[in-house]
């Protein structure tokens, strides 16, 4: 099982926020930075929860209560899931969050885990998840709080969430429980113009995650396999030679094909800031309009996009040349 890096990208934006030291982490070989910084990234059920722990018992100069807690319920602030927290600053009500809620927790855990007893009501949403929550405590309780803060990306306050063995349920806020006033600001956008944005992200998101998680996983087995024969048959030279080349190529294809993925995302990304400027070039900026603009965060968004990608097409430079 796989845990998305999102979860140790909020962990690390959390502590940066507070001016804490890192070295730790840094310094550590078990946790490459560019790794646990990736929210498409994945790593392993075990390291994850021993990465939380790790940071859970340092002896930070500032400390928390319950410092997993406070992370799940300032995720919304901390801009560590990429471009999920987009998608999720543009919906209107955390319910469709969990319209497909197999997909959300996709996001996070890998494989899909397959979702059972789903039942919803107007204020609440409980399922049975094939995900023991005292197998990964500190994992659990991050995705918890997380879920718990899912309100706060559409200006509610937070919610209520457990999770017992396999049972999740979360509450959702009252209508009166709002803690920004949001009337008119979807009113000039179509829902349907907005849905199929937040499709397309979704879709270009979950494609780069999948591709990163199967170079990983082909990775690891590669590896694996590569210590497995050189200790049971030790093959002459040639052979050797012919397997690495094999390896390779593979990689090579992976790679340019992460390569495509980044660029589609690129020229998506192009696209939306032409479409988006054409509409606010059209239609007056007033209080709805600019109430959309701040909760996307697209100044933040805008800035940081062609840096991201660029520091992604720089790692994969980086990787082909290894090969």
């Amino acid at each position: 099982m796989l845990f998305s890096c999102k979860i140790s990208n909020a962990f690390i934006k959390y502590l940066e926020n507070r001016n804490e030291d890192l070295s730790f982490i840094y310094d550590s070989a078990d946790f490459p930075i560019d790794l646990i910084q990736d929210p498409s990234a994945w790593m392993s059920a075990p390291d994850l929860e021993f990465l939380i722990s790790k940071i859970v018992n340092h002896p930070f100069k500032e400390r928390t209560l319950d410092l997993v807690k406070d992370v799940g319920h300032q995720t919304p602030d901390l801009h560590a899931w990429g471009v999920l927290d987009s998608v999720l600053k543009m919906i209107s009500h955390p319910r469709e969050v969990f319209i497909q809620p197999d997909r959300f927790i996709s996001y996070f855990i890998s494989p899909e885990p397959p979702i059972e007893n789903l039942v919803r009501t107007s204020h609440s949403i409980a399922f049975d998840l094939p995900l023991i929550a005292e197998q990964y405590p500190l994992v659990s309780k991050y995705l918890m709080s997380a879920f718990e803060a899912l309100p706060l990306y559409t200006g509610k306050s937070l919610g209520q969430c457990s999770w017992q063995h396999i049972h999740v349920k979360i509450n959702w806020p009252s209508e009166s429980e709002t803690l920004v006033k949001s009337d008119a600001v979807t009113a000039h956008l179509s829902p349907m113009f907005l849905q199929n944005i937040i499709e397309e992200l979704q879709t270009n998101q979950k494609n780069l995650e999948e591709k990163n998680r199967e170079l990983m996983q082909k990775n690891v087995q590669l590896l694996s396999a590569q210590k497995e024969l050189n200790k049971n048959n030790p093959v002459p030279s040639t052979d050797i030679e012919q397997i690495q080349l094999r390896i390779i190529v593979n990689n090579d294809l992976d790679l340019n094909q992460i390569s495509q993925n980044l660029a589609r995302l690129h020229d998506y990304m192009v696209r939306a800031q032409q479409l988006i400027t054409m509409l606010t070039g059209q239609i007056k900026m007033n209080s709805g309009i600019k109430e959309i603009m701040r909760r996307i965060d697209w100044d933040h968004v805008k800035s940081q996009y062609p840096v991201t990608i660029l520091e992604s097409m720089e790692a994969l430079r980086k990787l082909q040349k290894k090969n």
